[in-house]
């Protein structure tokens, strides 16, 4: 009796195995994309002074003239980008319509001011420094005081 359910079991699994459908390896491709998008960073400001045109019955005022230092801003940027400037905006100090303002950008790699409307080309790269000029002229003598200015940068990667 145990020889019979031996050989029913044995049975059993032979004829299992033998019509059991047999299985095969499959592989699948998953895929994967990524867009990795330009960025451009203002890593560094530095301000600049206004000088003026002439030491009595000044005029004018500009970061090149005697006294004044042209501001800095050090860019980084991760592929090729174009960078402009705004012309001057007076924030402070006695107001005047100037009869002439600009703002101007100089790098190693050429320059751009307000008055082109241009843009100046940079390479992809860290630690791009651009020297930042502004210049306002009222055609007629400066009221004493302080006078503060902003000119704004754009950069498009």
């Amino acid at each position: 009796m145990i020889r019979r359910s031996l050989l029913t079991a044995a049975l059993i699994i032979v004829g299992s195995t033998a019509l059991a459908p047999k299985t095969m390896a499959q592989t699948a491709d998953v895929p994967f994309t990524a867009n990795v998008g330009g960025v451009c960073n203002f890593d560094q400001i530095i301000p600049g002074r206004l000088g003026l045109n002439q030491p009595t019955n000044a005029t004018a005022l500009a970061a090149g003239f005697p006294g004044g230092s042209f501001g800095r801003v050090v860019v980084s940027c991760n592929q090729g980008a174009r960078v402009s400037i705004s012309q001057p905006q007076q924030t402070g100090g006695s107001g005047f319509t100037p009869i002439f303002s600009v703002g101007e950008i100089y790098s190693p790699f050429g320059g751009t001011n307000s008055q082109a409307g241009g843009f100046l080309g940079l390479p992809p790269g860290g630690g791009l420094p651009l020297d930042i000029n502004m210049v306002v002229d009222k055609g007629s003598p400066l009221v004493p005081g302080n006078y503060s200015y902003v000119t704004t940068l754009t950069i498009v990667p």
